[in-house]
Order: structure tokens, then sequence, then C-alpha cells
């Protein structure tokens, strides 16, 4: 299968990446590498989640981050994009200045129970209200668990496709597709997206793969060969859900980069550069980086 010559990734370590990180990363330091992640070539950027901070506490400066960093990321033409799981939430990424969101309804009723506090069926009414009054936003719906629950509870494919559908019919234009628990094998993951290409352009689909088992690269190049064209990514491979037990981060960054680049696929990014920040970031957070290229460059944890 002809891979596709131009991909699309959205940087998520300053949300996903960090959002379980057990040091509480200074307002200054986030505001920083994100500007030094627009700098080695992000054009999208998950930004943040507006979240209970109760929950989260890492991200109790969301509004604080994006004020810090929206004009840069406008004079870059870099999209910022902040997570919400609720009306509160997506009002809070209103009022900081964004016009990206995120609304996430998990695929396993047992993570979306534990995610939001909510069934599948309370989160896609409140998401298809919230969408009668969000001409002006761009929202993308993320259904984690889409590859498989971490709590064994069955995926309803045909019940994912009704809930698609109906977010389409109310003017979202794109999904995001994520194995939160990263338990996804390859040929389930090939499985899956062949299911959703019966009624989804990939053009319409983002992809978000955590490596907790080793597959993560794997499963990229799997939705590479389906055609699939957009993907999250976290530098360092920093990351994990706080409610799916045992995820590991994101498929990182430089990785998914440097695979993409020497199969001659472009990305948009400067992998020299990913990788100098990865490694000032890693030591100044005090994060161990997960990265095969990292390590395979000679990084080495003090």
């Amino acid at each position: 299968m002809a891979l596709p010559k131009v991909i699309e990734l959205m940087e998520v370590c300053p949300r996903d990446g960090w959002q379980n990180y057990p040091i509480h990363i200074s307002k200054e330091n986030k505001i920083k590498y994100i500007k030094k992640m627009i700098d080695y070539g992000a054009k999208r950027i998950d930004v943040t989640s507006f979240v209970n901070p109760k929950y989260v506490p890492q991200m109790d400066d969301s509004a604080e981050v994006v004020a810090g960093t929206l004009e840069y990321a406008k004079k870059h033409s870099c999209v910022l994009d902040g997570l919400t799981l609720n009306t509160k939430g997506v009002e809070n990424a209103i009022k900081a200045g964004l016009t990206d969101v995120t609304f996430v309804l998990s695929a396993s009723e047992e993570h979306n129970l534990r995610n939001s506090r909510r069934t599948m069926e309370e989160s896609k009414a409140a998401f298809l209200k919230l969408l009668e009054n969000a001409s002006n936003l761009n929202v993308t719906l993320a259904m984690p668990c889409i590859f498989g629950s971490p709590f064994g509870d069955e995926i309803d494919m045909k019940r994912i496709r009704g809930i698609i559908e109906e977010a389409f019919a109310y003017g979202v234009k794109k999904v995001g597709l994520a194995d939160t628990a990263g338990i996804s094998t390859p040929a389930h993951t090939r499985a899956v997206l062949r299911e959703m290409k019966t009624y989804l352009d990939p053009d319409q689909v983002s992809i978000h793969i955590h490596d907790t088992y080793g597959y993560g690269m794997a499963n990229v190049y799997v939705a590479l060969e389906e055609g699939f064209t957009k993907f999250d990514a976290a530098l360092c491979g920093m990351g994990g859900c706080p409610f799916a037990p045992g995820a590991k981060g994101n498929v990182a960054t430089e990785d998914l980069v440097h695979m993409c680049h020497e199969m001659g696929v472009a990305t948009g990014y400067d992998l020299e550069a990913v990788m100098n920040v990865g490694v000032e970031m890693a030591e100044e957070i005090d994060a161990v980086p997960t990265s095969s290229m990292l390590h395979a460059c000679g990084y080495r944890e003090k």
C-alpha cells in the first residue's frame, strides 16, 4: 500500500503528556515549552484541558497557559486546541480565547463513567446540546477506547457509528479515534479503521495512539497504510490517562517524525529541534523520556 506523502501532527504533550505527571510543572515552563513546540514545527497543539483541577491538578492553570501562548501561536499559524468534558469546560475554553475545542465522549461505558462521571448517553446529550450553540467553534469529537476498553466492556461499533453520524449532522467535521489504553494490536487497529472508513473519510479522522504494550508505532504504520493522515504525538512519549490504569503515554513525537521522514512522509517538523527540546524539557521538569529516538541517540537518565 502506498503511504501518504504528507501528514498532519498535533503535539499533545502539553495536555495529554503533562496531565498525569506527578511533579507540578510551573505555568512559566508550560508556556516556554509550548512556544518551543511551535518553533519546531507544531501547527496544532493540544494545549490544555478545562477540567476540574480536583481530579487533574496539573491542569489548574489552563486559562493562564492559554493567555501566555495564544498570541505566539497565532503569529506562527499554530492552532491551540483545548480538551473539555462538559459545557462548563467549553465555556471556560471560550473565555480563555480558544476557537478550537475537543469534547470527550468515550466509546467505553465504564471509561466514560470514570473519566466524565456520566453515562455515554448523558455525555452525548450534553454534547449535542452544546453543538446547538457552538456555531463559532471548531469542535472535534474525541472517542477514547475506540480500539478496546481496559475494563473489558464491549465496544459497540454500531452504537459508535450512530453517535458519530449524529454529531456530524450537528456540524462536527472531525472525530478523534483513540487507543487510550494502548491495548490494540495492529491487526485489530486495521479492522477498526477499515470499518470506520465505510462511513468516514480518513480526512475527517485523527488518530491518537498510546504505547502501553509497545504496539504504538506499528499501529501508526497501519493507519498510514489505510490512508489516515492526521495523528497525535507527545514529546518524549510523555503521558497516560488518569482513568485508564497502567496506560503509557502517546507515541513519541520524535519517534513518529523520524519514522515518517525515513519513509519519505513529510511532517513539517524539525526532528533535530524536536529532540533538543525533548532533552531540555526532560532535564528541566525531571521527566524520563520513553522515546526510542532519544535513547538511541545517547540520552541517559541522570
